[in-house]
Formats: structure tokens, C-alpha cells, sequence
């Protein structure tokens, strides 16, 4: 009887240390991640908040300190409680127009549970700083055009002189014509205070090869009528890759190619366009840049073969 006494204890207490182990085996490692920015742009001196999630942690201590950014410089902030979600907020950016900004890192071990910390993230969706817009001048009163003799009285029913008369008719009709500024806004013009827009169409290719070129479109568009566009190379900002760029084009569109397109194999692969590339007839710039699709780098093997691609989600690679 102690025997088996003796056994059922030992059953016991093998049984409660291997669920024990079981059960912390189950419980999944901490770990967060960076949402997208609360917008894609920022005027010089502005503010931006990133939502950071967190999984499976029962304690969690996020500071500043623990936040690196890059391409601009700004006082951080961290807000929030509980074990689920934080908010980063990036407040006086500073940076040049068209340079765009990210959190670059997030330290490790921030959120924390029984299997440990989570890993450090790398990364998240950049914003583009852009210009802060000039306020408009106040318009100048024009002035009533005076008459060329405002002491003569009116020459009705009187004989024109034929030396005098015949020239005062002369230099009325040259003053009513030269007074004309065909260079000055019309008033349809003058009212028009709405930017125009700027359109990112899609690449030509999803997935393509090291050495490859790639091409998009860029279209411009107004309420009234476009005016002069500026885009040119260093108006463009690629990441994750290097090539040569191409812009040609008339009219509202341009095509831009990029050639001999080198990098690592994988994905988030894109381009940013700074704003201030175009302005309407009255004047109005396009205020906000923009952001293309992503594209992947990939091998011969895999671009004769694209349904074998997998992307991971956490890498893009």
C-alpha cells in the first residue's frame, strides 16, 4: 500500500512539473509593432503620432529613450497604459522639404511576459516634411484711369480742330489700348486658390530582376488649368534600391523609368516624389508629395517561376 502510495506521489508531481512546462511552452513571446504615421506629411516645425501595438505582454515599460527616428530630428513622446498599445508622437520636426522621416528602432525588452522580452523592430512607414505655405498678399486697389484732359469740357457738337483734334483722338485710343496688361491674372484666376493634385499610378512590374528597369507615371490635375511643372530627378527619393532615372513627357504627365535597378533581393522597394513639382495657372503649387506602390528584387529562378514567391510579411523579403 505505501508502495503504490509511494508511485502516486512521484505520478504526481512529474505530471504538475511537465504541464507546468507545457504550459509555458504555450504562452507566445512578446512582441510589437509600428503602425503608419498619422499622416504622410508634415510642414516644417509640425507634429506626427505612430500607434505602437503590443502582443502578449503583461508588462510593459516603453520610454523615449527607447525610440530612435531618422532623416529629421524631433522631440519624442510616449503616451498610454496597459499592455497593449502605445502612442509615439514626433513633435517640432525639423528637416529640408522633400526629406522624409521614419522610427528607425525600437529597443528590445520593452514589453516582457513569462517567456521573456520582445525583439528590438527596425523600421517603420516614413512621412515627407513639405513646404509651409506662404500666406497670400493682399491684393493692390486698382487705381480709376483718369481722363487725358480733365479740364477740357466735353467736345460735343463743336468742330474738331484738325491738327489738335485729330491727335487727341489718336492718343486716346493708344492710352485705352496700352493700358491693357494682358500679363495679370484674370479674375477667374484670381479666385482660384484650390492646389492641384499630383497622381502616382502603379509600376509597370511587381517583381523584377537585378540590372531590370521599372517604370510608373506621374499625373498632375486642377480644377481650372495646370501650369508649369518642375519634376525633376532630385525631386525623386528611392529606398531600398539604387538605378538611374528617366523623366520624359508633355503636357500633365510624365513617365519615369528607372534603369539598371540594383539591391538586395526582396521586397519594399519604393519611391517618394516631393511636393512643390507643379503649379496651376494661378499659381497654386501641389503641396503634398507622394508615395508610389512597393516592388521586389528577385533571382531569374524565382522571376521564370513568380507563383513560388512568398513574401514574408515582417521583412518584405
Amino acid at each position: 500500500m505505501r508502495k503504490i502510495l509511494y508511485l502516486s506521489m512521484i505520478f504526481v508531481l512529474v505530471f504538475t512539473f511537465t504541464l507546468g512546462q507545457n504550459v509555458e511552452a504555450l504562452v507566445a513571446m512578446p512582441r510589437i509593432s509600428i503602425g503608419t504615421p498619422s499622416s504622410g506629411v508634415v510642414q516644417v516645425g509640425g507634429t506626427i503620432s505612430y500607434t505602437i501595438k503590443i502582443y502578449n505582454a503583461t508588462s510593459v515599460n516603453l520610454k523615449p529613450s527607447d525610440i530612435r527616428i531618422a532623416g529629421v530630428t524631433a522631440n519624442i513622446s510616449v503616451s498610454g497604459s496597459g499592455n497593449s498599445e502605445r502612442t509615439v508622437t514626433l513633435s517640432n520636426i525639423q528637416g529640408s522639404v522633400g526629406s522624409t522621416g521614419y522610427i528607425c528602432y525600437v529597443a528590445s525588452g520593452v514589453a516582457t511576459n513569462e517567456r521573456g522580452g520582445n525583439y528590438q523592430v527596425e523600421s517603420s512607414t516614413p512621412f515627407t516634411i513639405i513646404a509651409t505655405p506662404t500666406p497670400p498678399q493682399p491684393q493692390t486697389p486698382t487705381q480709376p484711369q483718369q481722363p487725358n484732359n480733365p479740364t477740357l469740357p466735353p467736345q460735343t457738337n463743336q468742330t474738331p480742330n484738325n491738327n489738335s483734334g485729330g491727335n487727341n483722338n489718336n492718343n486716346n485710343n493708344n492710352n485705352s489700348t496700352g493700358n491693357t496688361n494682358n500679363e495679370n491674372p484674370t479674375p477667374e484666376e484670381q479666385n482660384d486658390t484650390e492646389a492641384p493634385k499630383m497622381i502616382i499610378d502603379g509600376f509597370s512590374s511587381q517583381s523584377i530582376g537585378r540590372g531590370d528597369e521599372i517604370s510608373f507615371k506621374v499625373k498632375y490635375e486642377d480644377n481650372k488649368e495646370m501650369g508649369e511643372i518642375t519634376l525633376n530627378e532630385n525631386d525623386l527619393k528611392l529606398f531600398g534600391f539604387t538605378a538611374e532615372i528617366e523623366i520624359k513627357g508633355d503636357g500633365n504627365e510624365r513617365t519615369i523609368t528607372l534603369k539598371n535597378i540594383q539591391g538586395d533581393l526582396g521586397g519594399h522597394k519604393y519611391v517618394l516624389i516631393a511636393g512643390n513639382t507643379a503649379k496651376d495657372k494661378a499659381g497654386n503649387t501641389v503641396s503634398e508629395g507622394g508615395k508610389t506602390g512597393m516592388f521586389k528584387l528577385i533571382t531569374s529562378d524565382t522571376k521564370n517561376n513568380p507563383d513560388d514567391w512568398i513574401e514574408n510579411p515582417n521583412t518584405g523579403k
